[in-house]
């Protein structure tokens, strides 16, 4: 976490006390089961929240117990694609 006040992401030790943040996924997108997202959801209404939502879901994991795992290759890769109807329905 950052200490400077100065800093956009900024997180004081009495909201976050630990020097690091435990794993969590950033990017573009995250996959849950409907059953973790709700125990997500539950444990996010007994932490402190903190201006970082990626970080803040890794340590809504860590409270549950639950580990990152990392994606299938590929699979959150960022790159533009021309419009095409057929290919963004198929995308998620």
């Amino acid at each position: 976490p950052l200490r400077n006040r100065a800093y956009k992401w900024y997180v004081p030790p009495e909201v976050y006390p630990n020097d690091t943040y435990p794993p969590y996924c950033g990017g573009p997108g995250y996959v849950l089961s409907g059953d973790l997202a709700r125990r997500v959801f539950a444990v996010a209404q007994t932490l402190p929240v903190i201006n970082m939502e990626d970080a803040f879901v890794g340590i809504c994991l860590h409270a549950l117990g639950v580990e990152v795992t990392e994606p299938p290759a590929g699979t959150f890769t960022m790159y533009r694609l021309d419009y095409d109807k057929c290919r963004f329905s198929r995308l998620v």
